[in-house]
């Protein structure tokens, strides 16, 4: 499978589509302004998918190293994988945000490994990474790990009296999300309780040591293990 993302050799629909519809919204101005704005439209849009697609190829390359067996060449005859690469890149043309598109990246070459999760749960995983923001992505992985998070990301444990909660635990945490206020806290968790990946409230009074435990259930675990990078755990 060649790994050197393809040159472009001409116009995409969904390009031209987007392009027409930021024109249309500004129809008094036209001429050579239009022209400028299709043109860097285009030259964007054209930036944000080499550099996708060079990611992918990169990451192949290296599971081929690094993973006894691994052929890239067979991907292009199975069909799910070549699902996951298609799904993948149109949420990746329309996200800028770096956490976003480490996952789908991820998610791409973990689709790739053997052993990856069928059709229906890489649909079911892909439609969360276009949904979640990537606060409500670190709020789960706080949410899988408390006591991992905090010695990753160096900040200091909250100190819990004889009674606490998951809020005060996302306070200290994620000192972001705190400063907009325990409601939108709350907001993001709900979310969380809606796509099904988190068990229990989160004010929900509790001893100080049972808010360190896991708050996720086993489809956050297996939708964190499809976006986690697979070269980390390859020897």
């Amino acid at each position: 499978m060649d790994t050197t993302p393809p040159a472009h050799s001409e116009r995409r629909e969904a390009l031209q589509t987007m392009t027409e519809m930021v024109l249309n919204l500004v129809p008094v101005i036209g001429g050579a302004f239009a022209v400028a704005l299709e043109q860097r439209l285009n030259a964007k849009v054209d930036r944000r998918r080499d550099e996708w697609l060079g990611e992918l190829a990169t990451g192949l390359e290296e599971l081929r190293e690094r993973f006894d067996g691994f052929d890239p060449d067979d991907l292009a005859d199975n069909d799910t994988f070549v699902d996951a690469v298609m799904t993948a890149t149109r949420i990746a043309a329309r996200n800028s945000q770096r956490e976003k598109l480490d996952a789908l990246r991820n998610a791409v070459l973990n689709a790739a490994m053997p052993g990856a999760p069928d059709e229906d749960d890489q649909h079911r995983f892909f439609t969360l990474i276009d949904d979640l923001t990537p606060t409500h992505l670190r709020l789960l992985t706080l949410l899988s790990d408390p006591p991992g998070w905090f010695d990753r990301t160096g900040l200091e444990r909250p100190q819990f009296a004889m009674s606490s909660n998951r809020t005060v635990l996302v306070q200290a945490g994620m000192p972001e999300l705190a400063a907009k206020g325990d409601d939108m806290i709350k907001r993001f968790y709900g979310d969380l309780e809606r796509w099904d990946l988190v068990s229990g409230g989160i004010s929900g009074m509790m001893s100080g040591n049972a808010a360190f435990n896991v708050a996720t259930n086993d489809y956050a675990a297996s939708f964190l293990a499809f976006i986690t990078d697979p070269r980390a755990t390859v020897a």
